[in-house]
């Protein structure tokens, strides 16, 4: 005899699972790409703020704000679409350094410094060609973590 309702029952299922993989992944992508934001060293506060979150293709676009707790690009975050199953979504920086920040490549040994305006005097902010705030990078240890997370789902 069969089970009657048994569709919808199996209906409701699919869709709350759907429903709650898509929840639990949009939360490790908000999650991960504060932390990305949050990671970006910050002189100045323009690369903190080049964060662009777009779906389909990646962003060419740039910025010049300079608010070192990278509230333009924690604003980009609410342009996570609601269902994020199936789509590519891009966080994209395109400032003029952030190779240089990820992976390095500062003159080594420094031999000034960057000028402080407020002291009016030259700091050193990096060591080994990294940037002290990120002395390994930090994106890919993010997405690292990230990848894992969502393996663990």
């Amino acid at each position: 005899m069969p089970l009657l309702g048994r569709e919808k029952v199996q209906h409701e299922l699919e869709i709350g699972i759907k429903e709650r993989i898509n929840t639990n992944l949009k939360g490790v992508y908000l999650s991960g790409l504060g932390n990305m934001i949050a990671g970006t060293p910050a002189d100045e506060g323009i690369h903190r703020n080049s964060w662009f979150l777009t779906v389909g293709v990646a962003s060419k676009s740039t910025t010049t704000s300079k608010n070192k707790t990278g509230a333009s690009s924690i604003r980009q975050l609410s342009k996570m679409p609601a269902s994020v199953l199936g789509k590519k979504v891009f966080f994209t920086n395109n400032a003029p350094a952030i190779n240089i920040l990820e992976y390095g490549g500062f003159p080594t040994p420094v031999k000034r410094g960057s000028y402080i305006k407020a002291s009016k005097s030259y700091e050193i902010l990096s060591i080994r060609g990294f940037s002290k705030q990120a002395p390994n990078g930090w994106v890919r240890a993010t997405l690292i973590a990230m990848r894992n997370k969502i393996r663990s789902l």
